[in-house]
Parts: C-alpha cells; sequence; structure tokens
C-alpha cells in the first residue's frame, strides 16, 4: 500500500491556547481551526526526540535536519528525515510523503476563559519589572476537534511511528502555545483508510457536490483556511485574484495536486470562465523552519468563487475536490485548503 489517509477525533483535556493576536498583555486564541503546521511542529519534534541520537546529546544542541541529516547513517530509515519535508515546500513538487491538514474545532463544544499568568519573559517584562503577568485567553477542556493526515510513498513504511508521535506529543507534551505551563493536552482516536476507500468515502462525495452546484449556477465557492499563497512568475506573491496570472496558477495548482494523488494529468482551466468572490489579502504570523522564528505570511484568505462556461465532468469535479488538502506554497503543511461552502 502506498497511500495511508488518517481521520482524527479528539478531545482538550487541559486548557489550549492557540494564538490568533495580542493586545498588550492580552492574548487571544483562536476557536475554529488550527492548520496543518500547529500539529506537524510538535508531532516532528516527537519524531526527532525519539529516533535522533544527537536528540540525546544535550539541551539546545545544535542540530539542522537540512545539513545534518543526510550525514547520518540512519536517515534511510529514519521517520523525522523521512516525514520532514523541505524547508521551503513551493508549489510544484513530486508526491508528498506527508500531508497534514483541516484541523476544525467543533464550535458548540468550544468554551473559553481567561487567565493571568506570571512569567519571566523578556517580552512581557515592559507591565511589570521582573515578573510581568500575561492575560491569556483559552479553550476550557473538553472542547472537541478533529483533523486529517495523508501518506504516500515512502511516508507510509512510517505511518504507526506517526501515529504515535500524534498520540505521545498531544497526550504528555501539548500542542498550540503555553505548553511548558500545562496546556495543549488532549486525547485522541482515528481511523486509517486506504486510497480506495479514501476516494469513494471522502472524494466522490466532494465530487457529486461540486459537480451539482456547477450545473445548477455555474460556479462553485470556496472557504480559504487559512490563505493561499501562489508565487508570481516574476517574483514575490499573488496578493489578489484579479493579478495578471492569477487564473493560471491557480487552476496549474489544482491540476498538480490531482496529479500526485491520482498520477493522471487534468486541465481544468479549459472549463473555468472566471474567478471573483471576496478573496482579500491576509497576513498571519507563523513559524518559519527556514528562518527559525515567527514571521508574518502574506496571501490570499477569505473566500474564492469560480465561474465555469460548461459543465465539468467528474473527474474534473475530484480535481476541484482534492484542492481541501492545500494547493501552493505549503500545502502539505495545511496551507491553501479549499473548502467547498
Amino acid at each position: 500500500m502506498s497511500f495511508i489517509y488518517i481521520h482524527f477525533k479528539g478531545r482538550t483535556t487541559s486548557p489550549w491556547h492557540v494564538g490568533l493576536r495580542r493586545y498588550g498583555d492580552y492574548l487571544y486564541t483562536r476557536d475554529d481551526y488550527l492548520w496543518g503546521r500547529g500539529i506537524r511542529g510538535p508531532v516532528l519534534r516527537q519524531l526527532w526526540r525519539t529516533y535522533c541520537p544527537k536528540s540525546d546529546a544535550h539541551d539546545g544542541v545544535g542540530f539542522y535536519p537540512e545539513v545534518d541529516c543526510p550525514k547520518c547513517a540512519m536517515a534511510l530509515d529514519c521517520p523525522f528525515w523521512n516525514l520532514r519535508g523541505t524547508d521551503d515546500e513551493g508549489e510544484f513538487k513530486d508526491k508528498p510523503r506527508l500531508i497534514i491538514t483541516n484541523l476544525y474545532f467543533k464550535r458548540d463544544s468550544v468554551k473559553k476563559d481567561r487567565i493571568a499568568l506570571a512569567t519571566l519573559s523578556e517580552e512581557y517584562r515592559g507591565v511589570v519589572e521582573e515578573r510581568a503577568p500575561v492575560f491569556i485567553e483559552y479553550i476550557h477542556e473538553g472542547a472537541e476537534f478533529e483533523f486529517e493526515a495523508i501518506l504516500m510513498g515512502e511516508g507510509v513504511r512510517f505511518s504507526d511511528q506517526f501515529i504515535s508521535a500524534v498520540e505521545v506529543s498531544l497526550k504528555f507534551l501539548g500542542w498550540g502555545g503555553f505548553c511548558n505551563e500545562g496546556f495543549g493536552r488532549g486525547e485522541i482516536t482515528y481511523r486509517k483508510y486506504g486510497f480506495d476507500s479514501f476516494e469513494y468515502g471522502v472524494i466522490e462525495p466532494l465530487a457529486k457536490k461540486i459537480m451539482d452546484k456547477v450545473e445548477q449556477s455555474k460556479y462553485v465557492t470556496f472557504n480559504i483556511s487559512p490563505i493561499l499563497i501562489l508565487d508570481r512568475n516574476d517574483g514575490g506573491i499573488y496578493r489578489s485574484i484579479l493579478e495578471e496570472g492569477f487564473n493560471d496558477k491557480i487552476c496549474n495548482c489544482i491540476n498538480e495536486r490531482y496529479w500526485q494523488f491520482y498520477g493522471k494529468h487534468i486541465h481544468i482551466q479549459s472549463k473555468v470562465e472566471s474567478l471573483g468572490g471576496r478573496a482579500r489579502t491576509m497576513k498571519i504570523q507563523a513559524w518559519s523552519r527556514k528562518l527559525r522564528e515567527r514571521i508574518p505570511f502574506e496571501g490570499i484568505g477569505k473566500e474564492l468563487t469560480v465561474h465555469f462556461s460548461q459543465q465539468i465532468d467528474a473527474e474534473e469535479a475530484k480535481a476541484l475536490a482534492l484542492a481541501r488538502y492545500g494547493v501552493g506554497r505549503y500545502k502539505n503543511q495545511g496551507f491553501g485548503s479549499l473548502n467547498t461552502l
């Protein structure tokens, strides 16, 4: 088997903080989603701690995967190295080994509150000398969430280690912010499917919904989560769907995602008439593996409406359905997820 789809369902067992924004000494939390990077980081960290001999050296060891891992004799059989991906995952790549995306909280299970914590962080010392209280908005324990993971090709060999890292990191180490203060713990269950079951149970129902919508209205609208990052051919990124070349670029990214899953070429631009919707430029703060710090990521968010000149066929509808699992830059890390409304 060269494909495994895993649907995880979990429940928080401690407060959770998923950074949204900060005003002075008050930190707000998200309660809608936590994109794939929020899961990928702690899971990969757990794999590194478990399987990398260098992780036993000492705290704060100088470790650079792109430099150290290729030199390691165990690299070919190391779950961390094989599932890590690259620092700068662009739009067009070979089949990915790991995709993590679509983590959503069940809204009616989410309750929020706030708590004051004392911290020695330099970031907050301007509030109170030496020990600064910071007010944290958090999600109560008992909130329900779910997310999806896909392993392909060589990544399938490490599915058991990946699942174990998800369970251990969530139960003992925590996800999100303030894990050292006891935040971010939870319990989780999962179900695994092969490609045929994934196609029949997930993709085909989405594709039928898209085909019915196009037949009825000649358009379909997608919600973008969290942002869509597409590179311009002349450098930089697209900040508007009205920029020249955006139509072809988004279509090519959807075509490429279809090829990664099905190994066949498709060209949906022959049916796409125009793009519209409430799409707008957005910025979010996220961790850069390349720079090893939090930086702003800019792209396109909100909603994207695709208008068609004629009815699409079943394979074209599947290509659009697969956009749920990310298109564009950092698509394997949870960015660029297009979900039909």
